[in-house]
């Protein structure tokens, strides 16, 4: 493997480097959570991230993140205004440091994901 190109794959969440452990800010249900990190260096991560259903509130969203969603559909509130957008395999979106999210995980979700802070 390069140690100029990382790949990421979805399995390999079967080895978390964190978790599973129930999910932070949990509202709704018992969403736990687990991830494996690919990459960590001067405050930006990448990895594939896992999480059954639930609710999680999340306030303030504490970095930039860009994420793919790889199986399962979940929500993502904006708690400013009340609207949600519904991802599910395929589709991508970027959420702004800053945030204040509400994650509703309607089917056990898998995402690629990278933040900068």
């Amino acid at each position: 493997m390069s140690s100029s190109i990382i790949r990421m794959v979805e399995e390999d969440i079967e080895q978390p480097s964190y978790g599973p452990e129930p999910a932070d800010g949990a509202i709704e249900g018992e969403p736990i959570e687990a991830t494996h990190e690919y990459y960590s260096n001067d405050g930006r991560t990448s990895g594939v991230w896992v999480c059954s259903p639930g609710r999680m509130l999340e306030e303030e969203h504490i970095e930039d993140e860009f994420c793919t969603i790889i199986a399962g559909k979940v929500g993502i509130i904006d708690n400013a205004d009340g609207s949600e957008e519904v991802f599910v395999a395929g589709d991508s979106f970027f959420l702004p440091k800053g945030s204040s999210l509400t994650w509703v995980v309607y089917e056990t979700v898998r995402k690629f994901y990278m933040t900068a802070e």
